[in-house]
């Protein structure tokens, strides 16, 4: 569970990251794309702790 947590906190940096540059560059959808599915991969890193923790 370690190894997970210490990849969501990256992840969630790169959520940051992406929204931030969305808002200075012209193509927005393609980092819109790309934050949304670090979303998804964070919220799976969460929900995958979250039961390891119940075991």
């Amino acid at each position: 569970m370690r190894g997970m947590l210490e990849h969501l906190a990256p992840l969630r940096e790169q959520i940051v990251k992406c929204e931030q540059s969305r808002s200075k560059v012209h193509r927005q959808a393609v980092f819109e794309r790309i934050a949304a599915h670090h979303r998804v991969a964070a919220a799976e890193l969460d929900h995958a702790i979250s039961l390891g923790e119940k075991e």
